[in-house]
């Protein structure tokens, strides 16, 4: 019986193929890396995840994430780390599961981590064209957002 879900012009068994553990571990890759080009794959593959997209849905990822866990998502400044917080969760949940917890510390762990520190201080960057805050405030705020962010990255090289 046909997929009725099938794209037009895929066939049933392509769009119905399993995805191997290669395959699987080198989309992961593109998507928790420590770079903007990966920032921006993870980007379009939550987009793609939210709209249920065939494209990374085939890979049953693990996108459930408590976001930056019990410490803030947010700082004063209007910086979000969520986003990053989420990235991480998804690296370090998807490579335990696909490869164990000692091949995880052992080959991904460094790349995630380094990956968390690049998003949260891109969020670090972030400034509304409409600031309330003076130059002055601005630059205490973002001062204290990178080392929130050093923090952060310490505590899950130390703990992860």
């Amino acid at each position: 019986m046909a997929d009725s879900t099938a794209s037009v012009g895929a066939s049933p068994q392509a769009a119905t193929a399993a995805v191997t553990k290669a395959q699987k571990l080198a989309k992961l890759k593109t998507l928790t890396g420590d770079s903007n080009a990966s920032s921006l794959k993870w980007n379009e593959a939550l987009s793609q995840h939210l709209g249920r997209k065939p494209a990374i849905e085939k890979y049953k990822f693990n996108w459930n994430t408590d976001y930056c866990s019990s410490s803030p998502d947010s700082l004063p400044g209007g910086y979000v780390f969520k986003w990053g917080c989420y990235r991480h969760d998804f690296g370090y949940r998807n490579y335990k599961a696909l490869v164990g917890n000692y091949y995880f510390k052992r080959d991904h762990k460094l790349r995630i981590d380094k990956a968390l520190l690049r998003d949260l201080n891109t969020a670090c960057g972030y400034r509304p064209w409409a600031d309330p805050y003076t130059p002055a405030q601005r630059k205490k705020l973002k001062e204290a957002c990178l080392k929130t962010a050093k923090k952060y990255y310490q505590a899950v090289r130390a703990a992860g």
